[in-house]
């Protein structure tokens, strides 16, 4: 019998002995990549006869058949330590095996805390291995998609074509504590910022609301942009951020006024810790089921999940009736 505890000694470690790197391992190719034997993408590679020799146990020839008996009771991920140092593999694999064997002999596995370990890791590895059944054969039908995705269009998949105004500011230089001792020279003056913006905090927001006033009195918010924006990636294309979805890389402050803006409505000055944003929503449209529908299946197959698991646990009402003697129970 292949027991969980064989498995257990694997995940503990013990095998890092025989996956250790050698005392000279080979040299590293150009880019720091290590030297490795591994078949190429792309090459043909001709499967091995279940017959050929490929090791020795106590001079008895072992094949590819037998090696693949072998190791047909461990996990995938364990089986490919054996591509590292087989040899060592193979003799740590047949000491676990005895072991286990006499283990057993000796009921080992029958006594505490043995016994509770081997069940509660067959428990465990069962139920989840459930779990992983049902998350993957949740039926979710065209029709669910197009509803789940109607009902959540606006808060999930709403794309603004935004414009934006950064007026930057040099972070405040901090004021060191004064040290005990004798008088010291004062510290050199803080260098500017790295993208040579200078002006203070105070003057960046000044800037900004003076720019949004316009902006409310009918000035061109992309000319603005493109003469005021200290982002000059997006001042050369008049402000333009283009299309911000839920998952666009920008900190989630600005995505969050992003998506409660109308069409043609400006922010307030959104502060960030090195400037100040206005933001124009130019244009909203959304994106289209098709573009979205795998996180639209992964959404519902979660929920359906969900409810599988709450209509098991729902099968067993549990009412404690004495608390303190699950406080004061000793595991035994």
């Amino acid at each position: 019998m292949k027991t969980t505890l064989m498995f257990s000694l694997f995940a503990a470690g013990l095998l890092a002995q025989v996956v250790t790197a050698p005392q000279n391992p080979p040299a590293s190719p150009p880019g720091g990549r290590p030297a490795t034997s591994r078949v190429q993408p792309g090459t043909d590679v001709v499967p091995p006869s279940p017959d050929k020799v490929v090791a020795t146990l106590n001079g008895k020839p072992f094949t590819v058949a037998d090696v693949d008996k072998l190791l047909s009771d461990l996990p995938p991920q364990q089986q490919g330590f054996i591509t590292r140092a087989p040899e060592q593999f193979l003799q740590q694999l047949m000491t676990f095996e005895e072991l286990e064997r006499e283990a057993e002999q000796d009921g080992l596995d029958k006594q505490a805390p043995y016994r509770q370990e081997l069940a509660y890791g067959r428990l465990r590895t069962l139920a989840q291995a459930e779990m992983e059944k049902l998350r993957n054969t949740a039926n979710i039908s065209s029709e669910q998609e197009q509803q789940y995705y109607e009902a959540n269009k606006t808060t999930r998949f709403r794309v603004v074509k935004a414009k934006v105004i950064f007026v930057g500011f040099a972070p405040a230089a901090a004021t060191p504590a004064p040290a005990p001792g004798p008088p010291k020279l004062p510290p050199a003056p803080a260098p500017p910022a790295a993208s040579g913006i200078t002006r203070t905090e105070a003057d960046a927001k000044t800037k900004i609301d003076d720019l949004r006033k316009q902006v409310l009195a009918g000035a061109d918010f992309g000319k603005l942009a493109k003469e005021n924006s200290d982002d000059k990636v997006s001042a050369a294309k008049d402000g333009d951020y283009g299309d911000i979805i839920r998952t666009s890389p920008y900190p989630q402050p600005i995505k969050d006024v992003i998506f409660k803006l109308k069409p043609g409505e400006v922010s307030d000055p959104i502060r960030q810790p090195s400037g100040f944003y206005l933001i124009k929503a130019a244009d909203s449209s959304f994106q289209p089921l098709d573009q979205v529908r795998f996180e639209v299946h992964t959404q519902l197959a979660q929920q359906e999940f969900q409810k599988r698991i709450e209509a098991i646990s729902a099968r067993y009402k549990v009412t404690v009736e004495d608390s303190a003697y699950f406080k004061t129970r000793p595991p035994h």
